[in-house]
């Protein structure tokens, strides 16, 4: 497609023209990629028809990002035609002809004779081919209709070949008229009309084996292996070669740590190029929408939620009470969430894509790359403890989804028992379960396991876990109601969900206890521990939880400075907009202002104390208000 558009272009330098050529496409596809690498270098190699003299086109490239004025572009093509200019900071403000030298005199004269130009060819375009980019991106004090006109006059009054490189339908939308009219407007200085696509295999070659080849073997080796499946995102993203730039650059950071990392690694060298895989299918998806302008701050939250949420449908675990009532495919607008997951993330894999925090916050600019870091989170997800694999990962290893498919019969039958030996013990991560029942029972329950029986054991093994409260439970593959057994995997599932909850109710009674006895031991240290930001503590109803009588009589024994402390913590805790999950706490503001108020009208209360007291009041009071 690209050889025939240069085809075209080469005819175009041999005719006599007064218009230009736009070659038309998305942004970001390679267009300048092309007039660089591609189109450039022919350019240079074809001889000026109708002279005698033995020379060839000269092509330039100027980009109209941000420009302002036609001098400014007429600056720009002066600069690229002279690029001493550029060393002796000229700057051009006349036209394109020989009044350029009357202009700026004898000065542009000297400069000149130092390129062997004179300014008889200043006014010659016969040999010139000027490339214009980014019209779409110039800057809106610049109007498009000036542009057209400085085009125009270049090609009818001084014979110039002139290249427009654009997104039309850009341009359509800027000049704020019909199609119609914008046609009629172009007409008057386009002669041909050119679609763009992209090469996205052959600039993907060029790009690896120019920046990498060289300078970084193992990178370049990398990259070529899974070309497939990088230019494939790319072509599913419109194409766009600037987000496969980013992505490149980025990821090289990513794959120097853990390449080197490794080198030396023993203990999950099974896994190397399963990890590989799965930070190549999590980063790829995260730098595209970051990179094109989707993926903002206001839905980071969402995207983690997806990932660490587990690829399941939360409502299998609803009753039937609780299931949120759904709107019609014509009703229902998808949330952003929802589109990634059905560009990204493949449902019907019976392997979970991992989500990496290090990786996420690299990508997104909200901190820099820590190789420590992504270890650490590797090290966690394939289950590394005391240096080395535990048994039952190994065996889960074995038996993943179509790992086992080659085994003997038998050797799979006592796999599969070692595998709910470690259940019977409780050794395994809460949100492993529902996987390892899959595992046991898929292949329409191949080793004939007594589905009764079964579920038994496994509830009596997860009670004998010894597990931490996981604010969103994740499971480890796609639960849905055509999977197999489905009912009985549910049922699984909503255990390990009860379980989770319960050692959050206990956790929370523990951590209320703790709580109360560091208040009543020092009060500082227990204000700077509720209040540190963005910890769960922070957004947590602490204060209703509390016996409040027993909390006044320790409140009352605290210094005056403490409790103003305390105070200015209430303004912080309780902002405009109160955290919703904070609401139970309003309770406790306007008993401990009751409280307050009955000691503020003693006659017996000292001054100061009534003077911290009515303090305290006061940003009660405009706590209080901000309740919803």
């Amino acid at each position: 497609m690209n050889e025939d558009i240069t085809e075209r272009i080469e005819q175009y330098l041999y005719l006599d023209t007064n218009y230009a050529i736009i070659i038309n496409g998305d942004y970001g596809i390679g267009k300048t990629h092309y007039i660089k690498n591609d189109l450039f270098p022919k350019v240079k190699e074809l001889n000026v028809p109708y002279t005698d003299k033995d020379e060839k086109f000269l092509p330039i490239l100027i980009s109209l990002f941000g420009a302002k004025s036609i001098e400014e572009i007429q600056n720009q093509i002066f600069l690229e035609l002279y690029p001493i200019l550029k060393s002796k900071g000229v700057k051009i403000a006349a036209g394109l002809t020989n009044s350029v030298l009357k202009y700026l005199g004898n000065d542009l004269k000297d400069i000149l004779s130092e390129t062997g130009a004179s300014g008889n060819n200043l006014s010659d375009y016969s040999r010139i081919l000027i490339c214009i980019d980014d019209i779409d991106r110039k800057s809106k004090e610049l109007d498009l209709k000036e542009v057209f006109g400085f085009v125009n006059n270049l090609v009818e009054n001084f014979g110039a070949k002139i290249i427009l490189i654009a997104n039309e339908d850009e341009l359509r939308k800027e000049i704020n008229i019909d199609r119609d009219n914008y046609s009629l407007l172009r007409e008057k200085v386009i002669g041909i009309s050119v679609s763009f696509s992209a090469n996205v295999s052959k600039i993907y070659d060029e790009i690896i084996q120019s920046k990498y080849k060289e300078k970084n073997e193992p990178y370049y080796k990398f990259l070529d292996s899974e070309k497939k499946n990088i230019t494939s995102r790319i072509l599913q993203n419109n194409s766009n070669l600037r987000n496969l730039l980013f992505f490149l650059e980025h990821f090289k950071i990513i794959f120097n740590g853990i390449n080197a990392f490794f080198e030396k690694d023993e203990i999950l060298k099974d896994f190397h190029s399963e990890i590989w895989t799965q930070i190549l299918d999590f980063t790829l998806p995260i730098a595209i929408e970051y990179k094109s302008g989707v993926l903002k701050p206001e839905l980071f939250d969402d995207i983690q939620n997806l990932y660490k949420g587990g690829l399941f449908d939360i409502s299998a675990f609803l009753s039937d009470g609780n299931k949120l009532q759904v709107k019609s495919e014509e009703e229902k607008v998808k949330t952003y969430s929802e589109i990634y997951e059905e560009k990204y993330l493949d449902k019907s894999s019976q392997k979970k894509t991992l989500y990496f925090d290090s990786i996420f916050n690299y990508i997104t600019g909200i901190s820099s790359f820590n190789i420590d870091e992504l270890i650490s989170e590797v090290n966690n997800k394939y289950q590394v403890e005391d240096s080395k694999i535990p048994e039952r990962e190994k065996i889960m290893q074995k038996l993943s989804y179509w790992q086992c498919i080659d085994l003997p019969l038998k050797d799979y039958r006592k796999l599969t028992s070692q595998l709910i030996t470690f259940v019977d013990k409780g050794e395994y991560k809460l949100d492993q379960y529902p996987s390892i029942f899959h595992l046991a029972t898929r292949f329409d329950n191949i080793l004939n396991f007594n589905l009764v029986n079964l579920k038994k054991r496994f509830k009596r093994g997860i009670s004998k876990g010894e597990f931490e409260y996981k604010h969103n439970l994740s499971f480890y593959f796609s639960i849905s109601s055509d999977s197999e057994f489905y009912e009985d995997l549910k049922e699984i599932g909503e255990y390990c969900i009860e379980i989770n909850k319960q050692i959050k109710v206990n956790s929370e009674k523990e951590e209320v206890k703790s709580l109360f006895e560091l208040f009543k031991s020092d009060f500082k240290a227990f204000l700077e521990k509720v209040n540190e930001p963005n910890t769960q503590l922070r957004y947590s109803p602490i204060f209703s939880e509390f016996n409040f009588n027993k909390f006044w009589r320790a409140f009352k024994k605290a210094k005056n400075t403490e409790l103003i402390e305390f105070g200015f913590d209430l303004k912080r805790r309780y902002t405009k907009y109160v955290y919703p999950d904070l609401n139970p706490e309003k309770e406790f503001l306007e008993n401990l202002k009751a409280k307050l108020e009955i000691e503020i009208s003693k006659p017996k209360t000292r001054k100061l104390d009534k003077i911290t007291f009515e303090f305290l009041v006061k940003n009660i009071n405009e706590s209080i208000e901000n309740f919803a």
